[in-house]
């Protein structure tokens, strides 16, 4: 006989004990128990010790059954049997939420009497364990006829309070680790969706490139033998070339960043270098589109301490994204200091972002609804916000629909507190 029942024949020893020391070691014994065959473990040996019963058994709810789960007895009775809750005395304590006190089980109709035949019990007390709603129960047993006094009902009682409140604490660690453990497969199956992703885009930027050159040389070849009517055609395909080289670098820049492999090299950078490469790159651009190019603060001299190709990355991204939602007006890039940093602000006149999709402009993929005319993949803010945030660069957004937008972005100067990179 285990060691526990051995202890649980012997009640008196425990019966002058004092029981509010007794229940405060359960307590802290169920506290740190943290599944179910713990908890009733603990459950079927303390009860039976502190009521001096000749067994007990722990009933679980297990919808419109009663479980007995575990018992600590003189013999066997139902271990990991289930009942109809109507049909037994622990089904109508979970039912009520009131205890049962029955000093003769065989003059109570509630109990059924043929199950009860074979087995030792002749008293008994079963409490409910959990309110509102019970969700188990405990049955005290006794041989002999026996009328169980209030002081062993009231620690019942208070047994089925520490049992409900360990069993609610199971029940929220069981949720908990699943859920856990959804997350976990889910990152996994994310994580090999973005592997297969990148690779496929990587695979497609490879394969889209070598062509891509081609016509480019074509086309420039072309562009010194077409007639004047012709140079129309050539333009159209320079153009759409263009087009699809800003693609393939904007699909490159993410392939970088799913894969890892952006590299940071930070260095003291002109300023002037930045904005002198964004008017080269982009100036003709925006006064084809009859746009008025403004360039402000550049021409001081400063430094910033940043990644020069990233930072350019960033820059033409915002200022691509500016000529591609204005029709009309200008675009202004003006370079102002403060607090140990050069913001510089990409301004348009253009169409403006509705204050409910400022909180989606920086997502992937993302583009704001303008027509079939607007040729892009969502990537541009996507890319900016995460090289900014790759370099610990702050980015704020000013927009009023049919006024423009103004992306600001935060270099820090030369000699001032390095961002988070280092350098």
């Amino acid at each position: 006989m285990p060691a526990a029942d051995t202890d649980a024949l012997q009640p008196s020893a425990l019966r002058d004990a004092d029981h509010l020391t007794a229940l405060v070691d359960l307590n802290e014994r169920l506290f740190f128990a943290h599944d179910l065959p713990a908890v009733v473990s603990i459950l079927r040996t303390v009860a039976r010790r502190l009521t001096g019963a000749d067994g007990v058994t722990i009933v679980l709810r297990d919808g419109d059954l009663c479980h007995y789960v575990e018992e600590n007895a003189i013999s066997p009775l139902w271990k990991g049997q289930r009942f109809p809750m109507g049909t037994c005395i622990s089904g109508w304590a979970m039912l009520t939420g009131q205890p049962a006190v029955i000093p003769d089980i065989y003059a109570d109709p509630r109990i059924p009497h043929e199950a009860y035949r074979p087995t030792f019990v002749r008293s008994l007390v079963m409490v409910p364990v959990g309110a509102p709603e019970p969700i188990a129960a405990i049955g005290a047993y006794w041989a002999a006829r026996h009328t169980p006094d209030t002081g062993t009902v009231t620690l019942l009682l208070a047994i089925a309070r520490s049992a409900a409140l360990a069993l609610s604490n199971v029940r929220l660690l069981e949720s908990l680790q699943e859920a856990a453990e959804a997350a976990r497969t889910q990152a996994k199956e994310l994580a090999r969706a973005n592997t297969a992703r990148t690779r496929l885009l990587a695979t497609l930027n490879h394969d889209l490139r070598q062509p891509v050159h081609a016509l480019t040389l074509a086309t420039h070849a072309l562009s010194s033998r077409v007639t004047p009517r012709g140079e129309i055609y050539v333009s159209t395909m320079k153009h759409c070339l263009g087009v699809v080289k800003r693609l393939m670098d904007g699909v490159q820049d993410l392939v970088g960043m799913d894969d890892g492999t952006i590299a940071v090299r930070i260095e003291d950078v002109p300023l002037d270098d930045l904005m002198t490469h964004a008017t080269a790159t982009f100036q003709l651009a925006a006064e084809a589109k009859g746009l008025d190019w403004r360039m402000e603060g550049s021409g001081s001299g400063l430094t910033v301490r940043t990644d020069r190709l990233l930072a350019s990355r960033i820059l033409h991204n915002l200022v691509d994204n500016a000529i591609k939602y204005t029709d009309r007006g200008e675009i202004r890039i003006v370079c102002r200091t403060d607090d140990g940093r050069v913001w510089v602000d990409v301004s348009d006149t253009g169409r403006g972002i509705p204050e409910s999709s400022l909180a989606d402009i920086f997502e992937e993929f993302y583009r704001i609804e303008a027509g079939d005319e607007v040729v892009g993949l969502g990537l541009g803010l996507f890319i900016v916000k995460t090289l900014a945030d790759h370099l610990g660069y702050a980015i704020t957004v000013e927009s009023r629909p049919g006024a423009g937008t103004t992306i600001s972005v935060a270099l820090p100067l030369a000699g001032s507190v390095a961002s988070s990179i280092g350098g």
